[in-house]
């Protein structure tokens, strides 16, 4: 076998099982009723838009809005009045209690992974608004082998060329021109794969991501008052109108990417970390729901897109601000 044809035989079969894994990738999401199509909840608008980070962001102004919390420099969290309303309020309040000094940043990564946060991702994947990260992430990795073997498959041809071109048949085609389709070939296919693969949120999740932002925009309210909660679980921090809230924000997520914690953000692309899905996968850092993790982002592990404004906490960016994932 001449090495145009190995070349061809090899990125041939790659690409078929890539498409075929795609497809299979797309067969496993549950079909959607237009009831389920809705985000139920502001942690659902917020895992949707950016991942789990934007839901431990938007948490932590709701709660810092009704005076249940205040955040002072530099970037620490105190509670007043210890009341959490719901699951994910006191995932909040726990990762606060467990965190010395209640620093944002800490306490950001730490209520992110908390079961109560990861549950969301779970009910939207459920619900067919997500896909879980879990699945994808093989298909991932061969996306990104054959983009770099086509790579790599390029360079060794260019090579060829030079070296034979001294040789007797001067007029037939060199190495590097005849696998060039086969090359491109290959990555236009993987990188296409590789999206699809990184992709967390489903038609019908984005459906119902631009259902919410319709709903509480300025101009749908009719320039009424909206929660922050709600604003941050659609824009990020960088929508909180407490200038001193919104600099603790970015402060914290500056740190945290200095430091590479999970909670600056890989999304996405993909950071993994604690907690986790029902079927074992995590969902951290942002993701396309919402940018790229959800239309954002990215989910751990997933190549982010990160979403809107988040990482793997939020606001930040793996998605939005930011940015699996998400952010």
């Amino acid at each position: 076998m001449s090495y145009p044809q190995a070349v061809y035989l090899g990125i041939g079969a790659s690409s078929l099982l890539l498409v075929l894994g795609t497809v299979l990738v797309r067969l496993r999401t549950p079909s959607v009723r237009r009831t389920d199509a809705l985000a139920r909840d502001v942690w659902e608008t917020a895992f949707l838009a950016s991942g789990p980070g934007r839901v431990v962001d938007a948490a932590l102004a709701g709660m810092h809005e009704d005076g249940r919390l205040t955040v002072g420099g530099p970037g620490v969290v105190t509670v007043r009045q210890a009341l959490a309303r719901d699951a994910v309020e006191a995932a909040v309040l726990d990762a606060i209690a467990r965190t010395p000094g209640g620093a944002l940043a800490t306490l950001r990564a730490t209520a992110m992974r908390s079961p109560a946060v990861q549950d969301v991702g779970d009910r939207l994947a459920a619900r067919g608004l997500l896909r879980r990260p879990g699945p994808g992430r093989g298909g991932r990795r061969w996306a990104g082998v054959q983009m770099t073997v086509c790579g790599v498959l390029f360079v060794v041809g260019v090579l060829l060329s030079v070296a034979g071109s001294d040789g007797d048949d001067r007029f037939a085609a060199p190495p590097v021109v005849t696998t060039l389709p086969a090359v491109i070939g290959g990555l236009v296919v993987g990188s296409l794969c590789r999206k699809v693969f990184t992709r967390r949120i489903t038609k019908a999740g984005s459906s119902a991501l631009h259902t919410a932002k319709a709903a509480y925009s300025p101009g749908a309210a009719g320039g009424a008052w909206q929660p922050a909660g709600m604003v941050v679980a659609l824009g990020g921090t960088a929508l909180i109108a407490d200038e001193l809230l919104r600099q603790q924000f970015e402060e914290a997520q500056r740190a945290a990417a200095g430091s590479g914690s999970p909670s600056s953000g890989s999304s996405p692309s993909d950071v993994s970390g604690g907690g986790s899905g029902s079927d074992g996968a995590t969902w951290c850092g942002s993701f396309d729901g919402g940018s790229g993790c959800g239309s954002g982002g990215s989910s751990c592990g997933s190549g982010a897109s990160c979403g809107g404004g988040s990482s793997c906490g939020g606001g930040s960016s793996c998605g939005g601000g930011s940015g699996c994932g998400g952010g």
